[in-house]
């Protein structure tokens, strides 16, 4: 058995171990509110990228049109430049749409890091790199259509 001196020094080592694990988790309220925090943040950067994408194909639209208005005053000139320009168009669609692509990437790790703050330990470790795996593959994903997508405008003829 326990003598009380030693139990007396044994409780306050013990009390502060407690204290030092409970202090490494969120609780589930802390947790919600990083988890919606990181929704609203990522809804904005998805919004901006959406508007940035669709001004950008606005502008291709309009650069096509007066393109193909050229086109039809000066044949062979204007063919050229609308060839040239809808490649340009394409390549920047291309890169606004993976820009798009990225910021909603990013919006679904940061919301879905935030929800790993409520576990610890090895669950943590898992969902944290659930959360970076899921990342890298949309990633993949819009650098290889991005990829497509500049090959096709380039070979736009």
């Amino acid at each position: 058995m326990l003598n009380p001196s030693m139990l007396s020094r044994l409780v306050p080592i013990v009390a502060i171990t407690a204290l030092m694990l409970a202090g490494c988790n969120k609780t589930p309220s802390e947790t919600s509110k990083d988890v919606s925090q990181a929704r609203e943040e990522a809804r904005q950067d998805v919004s901006e990228a959406r508007q940035d994408a669709n001004q950008a194909g606005n502008e291709v639209e309009e650069e096509i049109v007066d393109a193909q208005q050229d086109y039809a005053e000066t044949d062979a000139d204007a063919r050229a430049k609308l060839t040239e320009v809808q490649s340009e168009g394409l390549s920047k669609k291309a890169e606004a749409d993976f820009d798009l692509a990225m910021a909603e990437a990013k919006g679904i790790e940061d919301v879905a890091t935030k929800k790993c703050g409520v576990l610890g330990g090895v669950e943590k470790n898992a969902c944290l790199s659930a959360a970076a795996a899921a990342y890298a593959a949309s990633e993949a994903e819009a650098i290889a259509v991005r990829d497509a997508a500049l090959v096709a405008a380039a070979h736009n003829d």
